[in-house]
């Protein structure tokens, strides 16, 4: 406040008010170089205690004497002694600036968050991948229905999978307490072809079997009209001489058409069901649920997710909250009311529907597993996990241990050579080939059947064909009619294809689930099987990545003699070049059908006219 200083005006003063003003800046100067000093002074004694300490612990770990800079212990040298001794940064700072510096100049690094699992995800039922040592006599299995066991030896089926002999017994188990303990809901996580869809059909159909009835108590939901077919057909086996039956809504037939077949009226009951399991599509089930009369699932015991992490990636039309809402339970957990705690109300409300989820790719993030509402659930896996809290060290996905799997590193220009000398020279058979795209499997369909002259038959499967076709075409490569089939990956979703013996990967797969469910159409149920995986140089990392997303250690690669492209070169040549010819003949063809429909349009239009 020694600044503003406020002079009054009087006549006659002029001289002394400026020499009033004189003094008082010379005060103010001197104040200011007092502060500087005692500033300066409290700096050098902080700095020559601590280089004293510095000089003290230096002589005490290295047994001789350090001096101490002249500049530190004279306080007439303050303004050269930051420059003569050694000084971080940060003490320079402290001495030429007034002005205290707030935080640090470092950056700490943030602790990891460990990953904490719940404890039924973290602590699963171990489940063995070996199908071909660790097998389970059926004949020793008591808790097997005598009909069932009967239809199984019918089926050539003698052993029981490690899946299927715990998770079998457990569900009949927890069917077989008091109503008022309400059954575990579980969750299956074994690799492809190990079993998982006995381990629900037939615990199902034993504990529906005791019960006569004119409900639906059962249903199976899947993502795709071909794996619900393919559950039916085995539901429909197994439900043989036993009274349950069972139908499809899928979508492949009229809407009215299911209508009939599931539901009947009746005089005396009203609406009653004509099946008790129900195998359907996402999509199908809402349909039934908003235009089927007496269409009701009050009575439902068991509800199946079959590839539960494509369901709930792709929830059709929230299906599941229509479901729950269409239930009805009066105890049930969404509808937010809370019965009275008493033994008469335990007996009177019907628990929900024991919940079944099944995949070779689970996801272990409990807040997706949130969305089933699950009860108390249990998890059966057969991922090895080493250590709970480490995410790293967690494995999500397994293949069986009677897979053997490969990688090939080759140019672009030299995949289709490489495709060709396993399948001609190699003599490889029974061939699953996946690409990105359909129009890159149509194009390598004809090159190879082009290329081989009629050696081999390669068909190409993919979601242009109708279903019929797409039937006609696995049969054939069932009965070896058919040696390669080159589709995309809606081929590698669940599809059980019976004796295939190679997967090749001519496209990398852009995820680990894609490449799980992709090998998992061979070594399926015990059988050996081997995949293939082809990647350019540039590939080769971000495949590494992938494989270690999923817990899976680096595949070992097949070498391939450089020769072999040598050999095959002029033959590929000529087979380029009628494929470019037999496609431009194909797209010249669909251009002409494509003019025929527009004159024939407007011809019709104008008749009209």
């Amino acid at each position: 406040m020694d600044l503003f200083v406020i002079n009054r005006y009087r006549e006659g003063d002029d001289q002394d008010i400026v020499n009033q003003e004189t003094k008082h800046l010379e005060k103010l100067k001197k104040d200011i170089e007092e502060r500087k000093k005692l500033h300066a002074s409290t700096n050098v004694s902080n700095l020559k205690s601590k280089v004293i300490k510095q000089s003290n612990e230096a002589e005490k770990d290295n047994n001789t004497k350090v001096t101490v800079p002249k500049a530190i212990e004279d306080d007439s040298l303050i303004q050269t002694s930051a420059v003569e001794v050694n000084l971080k940064p940060s003490d320079k700072d402290k001495i030429t600036h007034e002005f205290k510096v707030l935080g640090g100049n470092d950056f700490e690094q943030k602790p990891k968050v460990q990953r904490i699992l719940p404890y039924w995800l973290s602590h699963p039922y171990s489940v063995s991948r070996n199908l071909r040592n660790e097998a389970y006599p059926i004949a020793e299995q008591a808790w097997l229905h005598s009909t069932l066991r009967s239809t199984l030896a019918s089926d050539g089926i003698t052993h029981l999978f490690p899946v299927q002999a715990q998770v079998i017994p457990f569900i009949l188990q927890e069917h077989e307490l008091p109503q008022t303990l309400w059954p575990h809901d579980i969750c299956v996580s074994a690799p492809t072809g190990s079993g998982k869809t006995l381990s629900f059909v037939i615990p199902i159909i034993q504990v529906l079997m005791k019960d006569v009835g004119h409900h639906i108590r059962a249903m199976v939901v899947l993502p795709v009209q071909e794996l619900a077919t393919q559950i039916f057909k085995i539901f429909k086996k197994y439900c043989q001489k036993t009274g349950v039956k069972v139908a499809l809504l899928s979508g492949s037939i009229p809407l009215h058409q299911e209508q009939q077949q599931i539901v009947h009226y009746t005089e005396s009951q009203g609406w009653i069901s004509e099946v008790d399991i129900i195998v359907c599509t996402a999509g199908r089930l809402v349909e039934h649920i908003q235009n089927t009369e007496g269409f009701s699932l009050k009575h439902l015991k068991f509800l199946v997710i079959d590839e539960a992490d494509r369901i709930m990636d792709h929830i059709q039309n929230d299906w599941l909250y229509h479901m729950d809402k269409h239930i009805k339970l009066e105890n049930e957990l969404m509808s937010g009311k809370v019965p009275n705690l008493n033994w008469d109300c335990l007996n009177k409300h019907k628990p929900p529907p024991h919940k079944l989820l099944f995949s070779a790719t689970l996801s272990q993030d409990p807040e997706k597993l949130e969305q089933w509402g699950l009860f108390q659930p249990k998890l059966f896996s057969a991922a090895t996990v080493t250590n709970f809290e480490d995410e790293d060290q967690i494995r999500k996905y397994t293949t069986p241990d009677e897979l053997k799997e490969n990688y090939v590193v080759c140019n672009a220009e030299h995949k289709p050579l490489l495709l060709y000398h396993f399948l001609l020279e190699q003599n490889w058979d029974k061939v699953l080939c996946f690409t990105n795209a359909a129009q890159s499997a149509h194009r390598l369909a004809i090159l190879l059947n082009t290329w081989s002259k009629g050696k081999i038959k390669v068909a190409e499967l993919s979601a242009a064909l109708d279903r019929s076709k797409r039937d006609e075409v696995l049969k054939k490569f069932t009965q070896s009619e058919i040696n390669v089939l080159i589709g995309t990956d809606a081929l590698a979703r669940g599809i059980d294809i019976p004796d295939c013996n190679y997967v090749i990967s001519y496209d990398p797969p852009r995820n680990i689930k894609t490449y799980i469910h992709r090998v998992g159409r061979t070594g399926r149920a015990g059988r050996v099987g081997h995949a293939v995986i082809m990647l350019l140089p540039s590939q080769t990392n971000s495949f590494t990545q992938i494989l270690k997303s999923g817990g899976k250690t680096e595949l070992p690669a097949m070498n391939i003699d450089a020769n072999v492209f040598n050999q095959l070169t002029e033959s590929y040549d000529n087979a380029i070049q009628e494929t470019k010819n037999v496609i431009n003949s194909e797209n010249n063809f669909k251009v002409e059908k494509s003019i025929e429909l527009k004159r024939g349009f407007k011809s019709r239009k104008r008749k009209a006219q």
